[in-house]
Order: structure tokens, then C-alpha cells, then sequence
């Protein structure tokens, strides 16, 4: 679990960096705002699939995709309904970001920030901890 911890702390220190970024104030019209912002909020959702992917692996269901991983996780009852859609979701959003970049919806992105969804991948990412590291 070492490497989850190392993970959990690594999305402790993005969301931190995105709260930096929201109480300095941001402008998604200003490309490098948008990339600085984009970047993290990459970074923030890679390492909770990390973290999903490696949880999955070592309660021995090791999953092709994304997804895989978290019904594994799901199955396993340690993210619940409502923990999946969110995580579904958030590996959609890299997804965009990631391949399709020419699409992002910056009012989406500016949702994200301004209600500091962003501080849900840390929150859902310490339930995961928690919940592998309970007996």
C-alpha cells in the first residue's frame, strides 16, 4: 500500500495547488491559465486511476481499462454506487483532456474550480485508502 500512500499524498499536493490557483484567481480566456489548470486537473485524475488500478491489481483482479479496474473495486465493495459514478466520471473527464483537447468545455472547467469538484478526487482517493488499509 506504500505506493497508494505515495499516490494519495501526490493528489494532496495537486488539489492544494488547484486551491492555490482558485483563491489567486484564474482566467480560462488566458492559455496559460487554461494549460497550467488543464495540467493539474490531468495529473489530479491519472493518479486516482493509478491508485484504482493498483488497489484493483493487488486484491488480485487485475483489470484491462480503466473502468475494468474500478468495477473490480466496485465488486469488491470498496467504492460503492455513487463513489463508481464519480470515478467513471472523472476518468471521462481525462479522457477529453487527454484525446480530445480540441473539445474541452471550458464553462465545464470553470464548474470545476469555482465549486472546487476537483477536491472530490482527494476525497474519494483518502476513501480508498482508508477502506484498503481497514481490516
Amino acid at each position: 500500500m506504500a505506493k497508494v500512500n505515495v499516490l494519495l499524498g501526490y493528489i494532496a499536493k495537486l488539489t492544494a495547488y488547484l486551491d492555490s490557483i482558485v483563491e489567486r484567481g484564474y482566467d480560462l480566456n488566458n492559455w496559460d491559465d487554461l494549460m497550467r489548470i488543464l495540467h493539474a486537473l490531468q495529473l489530479q485524475a491519472q493518479a486516482l486511476v493509478d491508485v484504482v488500478q493498483r488497489v484493483a491489481s493487488l486484491m488480485g483482479e487485475p483489470a484491462q481499462t480503466y473502468i475494468e479496474a474500478g468495477e473490480a473495486l466496485l465488486r469488491l465493495g470498496i467504492l460503492n454506487a455513487e463513489d463508481f459514478r464519480l470515478y467513471r466520471s472523472i476518468v471521462g473527464f481525462r479522457n477529453v483532456v487527454v484525446h480530445g483537447y480540441i473539445s474541452i468545455n471550458i464553462d465545464q472547467v470553470d464548474e470545476i474550480l469555482k465549486n472546487r469538484l476537483y477536491k472530490r478526487v482527494l476525497d474519494l482517493t483518502e476513501r480508498i485508502a482508508k477502506r484498503v488499509s481497514d481490516p
